[in-house]
């Protein structure tokens, strides 16, 4: 233990070290084309911590200790970022002027290949949501958004009342979704708790589709979602907001953030609140209850920059939400408790270190509303420690290798016994270089060890070549799925009602995938046209098969399914302040049991967004109109013991959405929503029935106090 001791303490004094010479600045402004002036753009020197900010006229001052060669990044959001390198002999001023990225193009993603990456030079298409999409759509929640945004995306109520999502013909036990690439606990019914994450304080969304086990292991077989969350700008920013719709729905929240020379901090608190309302079908025979709830969420970011060399960030998180499910005798409570420690050791420009640990729970109880007392019968704990060395031999050739260790906690009603748990051992690497200028290949592995059911490898390899205007990409990767707690350990009468039991499998085999794509991308300042073809092949899927007698159904591996698919995006930057967005989404997926085909995916799904913006001093004004086309489907669908399949009809249907935002001074937000316009709703009520309850309607005001006294 002290020599661990000492070789941190070593770290640190080594990296206060510096020489005795009087400092240098570098100084100047940073300006658009047009040469208006960009308040708090970020200036950093490469292969360090240290860096500095914009003032409100643009201009910065960046002290370095001593002369020599500095490579600076300057970023500005909705920029293209410029990266210089100066020989600096005294104090120096250089102007920097950014060029605006009309398409996002050259947002920076890390989702691809776990390291900092342009979005246009990223192996595998990956689709961003800014920050600036989310506040034009008024989101309320994240499911709201990827709805939008992404074709084939759907969610959907389970049985608990829970949403459960559908990613292209794959259901939410096979997309990962992480919080600055981290997992979250709370699984249940094959899905997390979309509800925890908070809209507001979302910097970014990095959707990358396709088996991405290579770098994060199980479950991403479909794809991951990345949730990255905001980090301060500012020295002082305070944001307060209130919305106010149809059901009684509200959402109030704030925040607080500063951001100095070592040390930045954010703090956000949110709470929301939605009535219960019923779906009834068109002849009104069948009906749904959608569950409201009450949720409160406070989230803590604070990063300290002990040198320039090492920065160390700390973030810890509460959850809580009390479903509203029209009981007056029960209800559902959920909280999760999160923290995360992580040390960013930048060794030098060429290399660099990140040590990691994450503790997230997740609890679900039984809220009896007379006596306000819960009783626990969920809790699930994950453990996540991880270390990760990156070396770049050049800007173009970077080796990134890392070492993790995942521990799973669960203790469910559902089990026989009270908890049981799994251990998974991971190695991991991956080579990322440009074979020539216009070719880059990536390739790598994973291995994981579960104490379960042992090693398993996972592979990928990517290719690219550009060819201006054109990118052509190409890639296989294999994905795997590890059997769930629930699924190896479950023992438990469905519904208490001694229909059957459910029994699960410890001796249960990872589910197994192979992943092909191809796509093409042609790419212009204005313009930007993507078409990516798929192939998914998923074996050894675990499934429920009855025991002869029928009084029991186990978990085993005897399913497959395959998926084929292909994605057409377009984003057009149009004069007179107008952004055309479009999207389309084919899925054949073959599904078969017992000689059915019981896919629940539809075909063809499609998005369009029109968005105008119009600016003038002290006034902007948004307007975006977004639609979403789902196709028809005919399916089959089995009874509750899986002997007798029915056909089924779900109608095709779009839902359109309108939000209006003007903002006034900089500081004060006005939003008008009207989504569903045209008031559909499903003649059919099912699982997978939309659930709105028609045209609804959302009024809002969001602050920013520190504009108001700047």
């Amino acid at each position: 233990m002290k020599t661990i001791l000492l070789i941190l303490a070593s770290i640190v004094l080594c990296g206060n070290l510096s020489a005795n010479e009087p400092p240098r600045q570098v100084s100047g402004c940073i300006t658009d084309e047009k040469g208006e002036t960009l308040p708090y753009a970020n200036i950093l020197v490469k292969g360090t911590t240290h860096g500095t900010a914009s003032d409100l006229d643009g201009n910065y001052k960046l002290d370095l200790s001593k002369p020599g060669e500095y490579h600076l990044i300057i970023k500005y959001a909705g920029f293209t970022p410029v990266e210089q390198r100066i020989y600096l002999h005294g104090d120096t001023v250089i102007n920097f002027r950014l060029k605006e990225d009309a398409l996002n193009l050259n947002e920076v993603t890390v989702t691809a290949t776990r390291t900092p990456k342009l979005l246009k030079d990223a192996p595998v298409i990956t689709r961003v949501i800014t920050a600036t999409d989310i506040k034009k759509l008024n989101a309320v929640t994240v499911q709201d958004l990827l709805e939008t945004e992404l074709p084939g995306m759907e969610f959907t109520r389970q049985m608990d009342g829970q949403i459960a999502v559908n990613m292209q013909g794959m259901s939410g036990k096979y997309v990962l979704f992480l919080i600055d690439g981290e997992r979250m606990a709370g699984e249940t019914l094959n899905n997390v708790d979309y509800n925890r994450l908070n809209a507001d304080n979302i910097e970014r969304i990095e959707i990358v589709k396709g088996a991405a086990s290579a770098l994060y292991g199980s479950s991403a077989i479909g794809g991951v979602v990345n949730i990255i969350t905001k980090e301060p700008s500012k020295p002082l920013e305070v944001n307060v907001s209130g919305y106010y719709g149809s059901n009684n729905e509200q959402r109030y929240g704030g925040t607080i953030g500063t951001k100095q020379k070592n040390i930045s901090s954010l703090t956000s608190v949110m709470y929301k609140n939605k009535d219960h309302y019923s779906l009834w079908s068109s002849d009104r025979t069948d009906s749904a209850i959608i569950y409201g709830g009450k949720d409160l969420s406070v989230d803590e970011k604070l990063s300290w920059k002990v040198s320039d060399k090492i920065t160390l960030t700390g973030k810890g998180g509460f959850y809580t939400r009390l479903a509203d499910i029209a009981n007056d005798k029960k209800t559902d409570r959920y909280r999760d408790y999160n923290g995360s420690v992580r040390m960013n050791y930048l060794i030098s420009e060429k290399q660099d270190l990140t040590i990691s640990y994450l503790l997230d729970r997740y609890n679900k109880y039984d809220h009896y509303t007379k006596t306000d007392a819960d009783s626990l019968n969920y809790r699930n704990t994950q453990h996540t420690a991880r270390a990760q060395y990156n070396y770049s031999f050049t800007p173009n050739n970077t080796l990134i290798g890392g070492a993790e260790f995942f521990r799973d906690e669960l203790m469910s009603y559902q089990f026989s016994g009270d908890t049981h748990s799994t251990n998974d051992y991971i190695l991991y690497a991956q080579h990322d270089f440009n074979v020539t200028e216009q070719f880059n290949l990536v390739y790598g592995g994973r291995m994981d060890y579960y104490n379960s059911f042992g090693a398993h490898i996972s592979p990928n390899i990517s290719l690219m070549y550009k060819l201006k205007p054109f990118t052509f990409r190409t890639s296989y990767s294999r994905g795997f799925r590890a059997p769930s707690l629930k699924e190896m350990w479950t023992e438990w009468d469905m519904g208490g009602m001694n229909m059957f039991i459910i029994a699960g499998d410890p001796n249960l085999e990872p589910e197994i995938s192979d992943n092909f794509s191809v796509s093409t991308e042609y790419s212009r300042d204005r313009v930007n046209f993507s078409v990516i073809g798929y192939y998914n092949n998923i074996k050894d899927k675990i499934t429920t098969i009855f025991s002869a007698d029928r009084d029991t159904s186990y978990y085993r591996n005897i399913d497959k399914s395959k998926l084929a698919g292909l994605d057409a995006n377009l984003a057009v930057k149009c004069p007179y302040g107008f952004t055309v967005k479009a999207a389309y989404a084919y899925v054949h997926e073959n599904m078969k049991q017992n000689g059915y085909n019981v896919s629940s995916t539809r075909p063809h799904s499609a998005t369009l967004g029109i968005n105008y913006e119009y600016s003038r001093k002290n006034y902007d004004l948004n307007v975006a109109l977004n639609g979403r086309f789902l196709g028809k489907l005919d399916t089959y669908e089995a009874n509750s013991t899986g002997d007798t399949f029915t056909p089924v009809h779900y109608s095709g249907y779009q839902n359109w959405k309108i939000t209006v935002s003007q903002r006034l001074f900089g500081a004060y937000l006005l939003q008008a929503t009207v989504d569903n316009i045209f008031n559909y709703k499903p003649d059919i009520i099912a699982s997978n029935s939309p659930m709105s309850p028609g045209t609804t309607f959302m009024i809002g005001l969001s602050v920013n106090i520190d504009e108001i006294f700047k």
